[in-house]
Parts: C-alpha cells; structure tokens; sequence
C-alpha cells in the first residue's frame, strides 16, 4: 500500500471517529427498502448536472443553524475560508478562487428565522454562476440566480417536531382551496407555517434586488435546503406554484400579491438533499400536477427542475415509513453513492437503497476511489456536512468577541481585500487577517496533533497485544506439532 493510500485511509478513519451527528444508517437498516434494479455505469448522472447539484448543496449546507451564512457569504471571509485547509477550501461555488479572486459574486440579501425553534433561512443573489440550476449543454446561458435556502434540524426542538409523524389535514395557507383527502406530516405543516411569511418577505426582497442587478432583467430562482428543511422547501414550492396558479385565474391588474409572481422568463429549480416523506399519495399527485401546470410555460420541461438527492444508507428519505401513508414527491430522484450520482429508474422512487455494479477504473475516465463509503446523513454534495459545522461552530466565539472588540469596517470590505489566499496544506495567517484565523490554525494543528497521537497508542496497543498472545501461540503451536508427531 502506497503513502498516498495509507495518508487516505488516515483522514477516512479520523473523519468517523469525528463523527458526532447521527446519520441514521440505523433508520436505513431499519426502514429502507432496497430495490431489484442494479444501478450501473449507464446510469451515472451527466457531469454538468452533478457539478450543478454539488453546487446548490454548497448553499443548503450553510444555511444550518449552527452557521451564520450572513457571514460567510461576506467575499473577505470568503477568501479566507478558501484557503487551503480552512473550512470551504474545495467548496467551487461559495469559494473558487482564480489569481487571488472569487470567481462568483453572491451577495446576501436576508437572513430570517421561523417561531419554531429559530428555524434559519437565507436569500442570496448568484451574479455570474459557475453552474447551471438545471441541465444544460449551453454553458454561456447560464442566468444569475436567486437562492432561497432552509436549514434543516439543528437543535432539540426541530428534532421534536420532526417526531410528529401522525398525519394531519393539509392547510393551504394561500388563496387557493384545499381537499379534505390531502394529508401532511404534522410537525413538518407545523414548521412550515411558522416560517412561511419571513421567507415570503425575504424572496421578494431577492426578487427585488435581482431585477435591479441582472442583465436583461432575467434569472433563475433556485430553492434549496438538507433533511427537515427540504421538506420545508417542497411544501413553499407547493404553496408557490398554487398560489401563482389561482392568481392567474383571479387577479386583478395592478393587485399586489401574497406571494411572488415567478416571470414568465424565470425557471424555477429545488435541490433536496435527505428528503423525508412528506405528504400522502393524494397531496403528492396534487404536487406533480402542479409542476405539470408550471411546465406547460414556453420553455416546457425546463421549466421546473426538481432534484431530489437520497444518500447511501441515510435513513430519513425512507422516514416516515410507507406504512403511515407517506409518499415521496420527486418521482426521478438522484442517488449518491461512494461520490458518485446516479438516476433512479421509473417506479424506483419509494426505494432508497440500490444496488450499485462496482466502478471500473480501466472504463471510467473520472475513476476515484470510493468517497464516504459508509454512506449517511451529512455526507451530500459528496463532502462531510458535519466537519463543516464543527469547524464553523468553534470559529464563530472568536468572529463574536472580535465584533465586540473591534470596529464594525473591519468586516465586509468587498471583493478586492488584499493577499493571496493560496497555500500549502494550512495556509499560514496573513498580516492583516482577523484573529480568528490565528486562534483557527492553531485548532487545527492540536486536533492533528492529537489524532496522531491517538493513533500511535492505538498501534501501541495492538503491538503489545500482539506479544502478549505470541508466546502464547508459540506453546500451542508447539504442542499440537509434538502430539501430531507422537
């Protein structure tokens, strides 16, 4: 085995023994069901459309409530935690870097919160993406988009009502009438509610704001979140698009709407990421057919995307289970296995473990060794969501007591701050950075320090195992040769 492998394995084993959130493979040995159909090379995700959904997983991710996106979208802090070894470094959309400069423009628009348990959401713009919301042979017809991202659970109380399973009568809460057959998961209505009206105000602040900046006056909007917030996110498209559809038969010219009118030059995207079952067959027909009624807009297909991503041996799509009267919306999701993306075959949707033909290096012109090969929870857009959070969980105190010691200009000063962020593997503190960074690598080095130490003991422990048995198994050995002889 080469170092490279050994090095490999290393940051493998590290990367579990970090681990600290549950990824509910339990719930997927549980639950989930596995389907017949054997997935293979033919069912790989096109390149573009894997890019583009890695992408939009970027800005689900810091949408948690552990997180302050407000923060890391500012372009200072974004250079710096593009460095190597610092939290975004790989992180293409929110931090590419070309000759010392980000290569998107994304500015935060609003950050807002729900009643239960300060759900956190966020608006941002997407000025000149590096991929498309949808797929797209046509790199150069790539429009700005506006981001609308949910978090999903991120402390006691989301968890509580994501126990809420009994399912209830669905309350449209739009202009738009309901059906007593419609049934939804209690806790997940719940949530929604409570945030539905911030996330409104804070869409059409982006609306507003992107109309004055887009060229032409045409963009995207693009819906996003992981786990309780994507089934946040469906229920808000679901109320978008019957809301828009009863205005067009109702309005009245000059009127003011609840809601934001899509233009008709928009196309609408939402990526999920761990999308729980939701709602029942009846509700969920009541869904297609609303996406069928946006599609029918020149653009056809195009016109709504809507991408649902189920990890290997994460358990929270197969919950709740079949059995309840649950049903998943998306009838084409996404799987991701071992880095890979592959589509679902018709009819496969309610099954959330595939069987996959192993990659075959000599065919596979982006062969790689298998990424996250347990699978689970935090492991979409092919990174480690958690390792993400805990870095941001422990810089965050340092962010805070700088604000307090500090003056407010010294955070968001706009695209051309000074340096060069490239590095080694930690790149080293700058003379103008905050202290944050310093106290961050710091960090750093004693959690490698101390793993590495953990790992010679571990060796340690093996080797004096290993001779404390040897004599052991040297007298045994002995003995049954002298009895085979005798």
């Amino acid at each position: 085995m080469s170092s490279t492998d050994d090095a490999a394995n290393d940051d493998e084993a590290r990367m579990y023994a970090s681990e600290k959130e549950d990824n509910f493979r339990w719930v997927a040995r549980w639950l989930a069901t596995t389907s017949s159909h054997v997935l293979t090379e033919g069912d790989r995700v096109d390149q573009q459309v894997e890019d583009a959904v890695s992408a939009l997983a970027e800005f689900a991710e810091i949408a948690h409530g552990s997180m302050d996106p407000a923060w890391i979208l500012d372009p200072q802090n974004r250079k710096i935690l593009a460095r190597d070894g610092f939290p975004l470094a790989g992180y293409r959309a929110l931090a590419g870097m070309r000759d010392g400069e980000l290569l998107e423009n994304i500015i935060l628009v609003e950050k807002f919160k729900g009643n239960i348990g300060n759900l956190q959401g966020y608006t941002a713009l997407r000025m000149n993406p590096s991929t498309a919301a949808r797929q797209t042979t046509d790199s150069g017809t790539i429009k700005p988009q506006v981001i609308l991202a949910f978090s999903g659970t991120s402390n006691l109380t989301h968890g509580l009502y994501d126990l809420m399973m009994v399912p209830v009568q669905y309350q449209p809460v739009s202009n738009s009438e309901g059906h007593h057959d419609w049934k939804i998961h209690d806790g997940f209505q719940r949530v929604f509610q409570s945030i539905r009206e911030p996330a409104i105000q804070a869409l059409k602040l982006a609306i507003k704001q992107m109309e004055k900046e887009a060229p032409n006056g045409e963009w995207d909007l693009v819906i996003t979140a992981h786990s309780l917030g994507s089934a946040v996110s469906s229920l808000f498209l679901l109320d978008l698009l019957r809301f828009e559809a009863a205005w067009n038969k109702s309005h009245l010219p000059g009127g003011d709407p609840e809601m934001p009118i899509i233009p008709s030059s928009t196309k609408v995207t939402i990526a999920k990421f761990g999308h729980p079952r939701v709602v029942n067959s009846s509700l969920a027909d009541e869904y297609r057919a609303q996406i069928r009624r946006f599609r029918q807009r020149p653009e056809k297909e195009e016109a709504l995307t809507d991408w649902n991503i189920i990890c290997y041996m994460d358990g929270i799509p197969a919950a709740p289970p079949i059995k309840f009267g649950y049903v998943h919306l998306c009838e084409r999701p996404f799987y991701l296995y071992h880095g890979r993306l592959y589509y679902v075959p018709d009819g496969e949707y309610e099954n959330t473990l595939f069987t996959v033909e192993e990659a075959d290096p000599q065919r596979e012109t982006d062969f790689h060794p298998p990424l996250f090969p347990k699978g689970g929870h935090n492991y979409y857009g092919s990174r480690d969501m958690e390792r993400l959070q805990r870095r941001m969980k422990a810089i965050m105190p340092d962010v805070k007591e700088e604000r307090t010691n500090s003056q407010p200009a010294q955070s968001g000063s706009g695209q051309n701050s000074e340096g060069d962020t490239s590095g080694g593997s930690k790149s080293p503190p700058q003379h103008n950075d905050p202290t944050w960074v310093k106290h961050y690598l710091e960090r750093e080095k004693e959690e490698a320090l101390a793993w590495a130490s953990k790992a010679r003991e571990k060796g340690k422990n093996y080797w004096g195992l290993l001779r404390s048995i040897l004599p052991i198994t040297v007298l045994i050995l002995f003995t049954v040769s002298r009895l085979a002889i005798v």
